[in-house]
């Protein structure tokens, strides 16, 4: 090492790399990487067939609730009656989880019985959390604590074998992750021991049956292990179940086969992200059948150990400095990318094998060594370094939503306009204010910087499109509950007409204001009272809208809730934290400063830190002004429509007479649009 600050800096570089990869902060980074670096779609295999439940049989049949047991039996008699192509085995990938009808549901059973089928039946894992102990006696939460299991109703229990269809959703929303089993605590009546997946029940089965050995993929500390996805969408075998039952469907289709019956239509709400492929969405019964083949053809993974990852990364870091810190920058570079592909190709053969690395944290330290070399030997190849770094990390940002795709840009664009103009009316003595090259990078450099806080939130609020959200859905299916109660009251019970229309009328008035407050711009005071009314409605005990919807609704102004709207933020704090941590020379020195301070407030009412007028520096008030007219004139933004220039600027001006933004600024920004909009 050739000084003191050379030997600090490794240091460092070994204790933040183990924690990186012990913490895994970057985890959905990290994913995004590692799905497309590790993905290898050999194909579907044949012998995996899916019976849908498509928009076709509904179609034929209707409400899938009214008819699923009798065309369950019917389904099962049609696979089984020629002895000479009975399937290997039948997954029915939904639930049966009380007595509904007792003809149908004796008849079920009895067809299970005397067809000597294998069939697995779903089961639904209840996860509520909870307080407990751990082994040394200390309090924790257990968020994964099972506290029931939805099992089949106790006859159909008994001629199946039941396994859980939860799938396993990683933090980032995508389905990457699976699970041979689950302990069951004592208290879970009905179950007791360990309690298989769906998937791992049909692989054990099909694998008796075929005379092979079933094996156990190895899980982490959480019981799960990560799968390759063998196909993409639609790809596995698929045939409709109202063509299976008509006869469509030769039986030579399901000689010898795992036939796996679930839902295929949107209305199921039964579809996912599939890690494989993140631009379409997935059924879970399509989920199941690719990780039964991961099963079958050995394509799992189980995360490196954490401390020899760290000390593996931390070891390439190091030789990669002692080798490299006399090369010259070119040298270095091609260095770089050479370890980088390298160490992706192992990943990839790794993956292979069975273990799964991350890549991204190499990646990024190969990155911070870099920039350190930068630093340390040229000034001029520092700042190129530098812009490439924050690029990235711009692009990082902006790639994370498709509703963010360009803000960064223009906002570090809008930046730069003003300081151009600021020198503009500075040479012609009408600006005491001067923009220093330098000090037009760092502010550049500051607004591509402003929102990697935005890396830490949630894409569910990001892309929040209505104030419910994905909560709509639930509240459909809820209504249509009370609908169908109400009506088999009326009909069971006798009850009086007047009521059932009552509650009809009710649940369509309910329906019809979701409708207008979901993805209204702005709520007025009499909506908000016709709302107030409607929201106590109940039927039965039961109310029509649960508390978080409530709060939803009750947005008067944009889509996110008070709590949503703190957690969005909390990116300008975060991004303070994150900037914090990267070293900026005296070159740029001031950008996290004032990347920082983009939502302060000239009167002192903006955050973080609710700064005044004299203690917000041009800058920052410069970097405010550019955000918020990128906001307003942005036409990528799921919670509203683009703005016109005019009526943005318009907006902007009353902002800078209520003392938010500063209205020298606003002009000046104006003047350059209007410019560029006239050529």
């Amino acid at each position: 090492m050739r000084s003191t600050p050379d030997k600090i800096f490794v240091i460092l570089i070994i204790i933040v790399t183990g924690l990186l990869i012990f913490f895994n902060p970057l985890y959905s980074a990290d994913a995004f990487i590692t799905d497309h670096l590790y993905t290898r779609l050999s194909g579907t295999d044949s012998r995996i067939v899916i019976v849908g439940i498509d928009e076709e049989t509904l179609s034929e049949y209707g409400n899938f609730n009214l008819w699923s047991r009798e065309k369950t039996a019917e389904l099962i008699e049609k696979l089984y009656e020629d002895p000479d192509n009975r399937p290997a085995i039948v997954g029915l990938d939904f639930l049966f989880t009380d007595n509904y009808d007792e003809t149908n549901d004796k008849r079920l059973v009895d067809v299970v019985a005397a067809t000597g089928a294998d069939i697995v039946a779903g089961t639904n894992i209840v996860y509520r959390g909870r307080t407990q102990k751990d082994s040394k006696g200390t309090l924790f939460y257990n968020k994964e604590y099972i506290d029931n299991i939805e099992m089949p109703f106790e006859e159909l229990n008994e001629v199946v074998v039941p396994g859980f269809t939860n799938e396993c959703i990683a933090s980032d929303g995508y389905v990457r992750y699976a699970m041979n089993s689950v302990k069951v605590p004592e208290k879970v009546s009905g179950v007791s021991g360990f309690h298989d997946s769906f998937a791992y029940a049909v692989y054990k089965i099909f694998m008796d049956k075929t005379g092979q050995k079933a094996v156990s993929p190895k899980t982490n500390s959480n019981g799960q292990f990560q799968f390759l996805y063998s196909g993409e969408s639609g790809e596995f075998s698929k045939v409709s179940l109202n063509a299976v039952l008509d006869g469509k469907v030769p039986s030579q289709a399901f000689k010898d086969a795992i036939v796996l019956v679930g839902a295929y239509a949107p209305g199921f709400q039964d579809s996912y992200q599939p890690a494989s492929d993140r631009g379409n969405t997935m059924y879970g019964v399509e989920i199941h059948a690719n990780i039964i083949q991961a099963y079958m053809q050995g394509k799992t993974m189980v995360v490196v150990n954490r401390i020899l990852m760290a000390f593996v990364t931390a070891l390439i870091l190091v030789l990669y400095f002692v080798f490299t810190e006399k090369c010259q920058l070119f040298i270095r570079a091609a260095g770089t990318v050479v370890v980088a592909v390298v160490y992706a190709f192992m990943g990839r053969v790794i993956a292979g094998a069975g273990l799964y690395i991350p890549c991204i944290y190499l990646l990024l330290m190969l990155a911070v060594m870099d920039i350190y070399f930068v630093v340390d030997n040229y000034q001029k190849e520092l700042k190129k370094q530098m812009w490439s770094f924050t690029e990235a990390m711009a692009a990082a940002i902006d790639e994370r939503t498709p509703y963010n795709a360009s803000h960064t840009r223009n906002v570090a664009k809008y930046s730069g306009m003003i300081a151009d103009r600021i020198n503009l009316m500075h040479s012609k003595g009408k600006e005491k204010e001067h923009f220093s090259q330098n000090r037009r990078e760092q502010l550049v450099m500051a607004a591509f910087l402003h929102d990697i806080g935005k890396m830490a939130v949630p894409l569910s609020i990001m892309n929040k499109a209505t104030r419910l959200g994905s909560r709509e859905k639930d509240i459909e299916v809820r209504l249509e509950l009370i609908r169908l109660k109400a009506r088999i009251k009326m009909l069971e019970d006798g009850s009086d007409e007047k009521e059932y229309r009552d509650i009809i009328a009710k649940t369509e008035e309910a329906s019809k204001m979701v409708e207008k407050v979901n993805a209204a711009g702005f709520v007025d005071e009499e909506t908000r009272k016709q709302l107030e009314a409607i929201m106590e409605y109940a039927y039965d005990g039961e109310p029509f809208f649960k508390e978080e919807e409530k709060e939803c609704l009750k947005i008067v102004k944009g889509t996110l809730s008070d709590d949503e709207r703190k957690i969005m933020e909390s990116h300008v704090t975060i991004t303070k934290k994150i900037l914090d941590k990267v070293y900026f020379n005296k070159y740029f020195k001031n950008s996290p400063k004032w990347a920082a301070q983009h939502h302060e407030s000239l009167d002192g009412k903006g955050y973080p830190n609710g700064l005044s007028a004299e203690q917000l520096s041009t800058d920052s008030r410069i970097l405010a002004v550019a955000d918020i007219c990128d906001a307003l004139l942005a036409t990528d933004r799921p919670y509203k429509k683009p703005i016109p220039l005019e009526k943005a600027f318009d907006i902007m001006r009353d902002m800078a007479e209520n003392n938010k933004i500063d209205g020298k600024y606003v002009e000046y920004l104006y003047q350059c649009l209007s410019e560029n909009k006239e050529e």
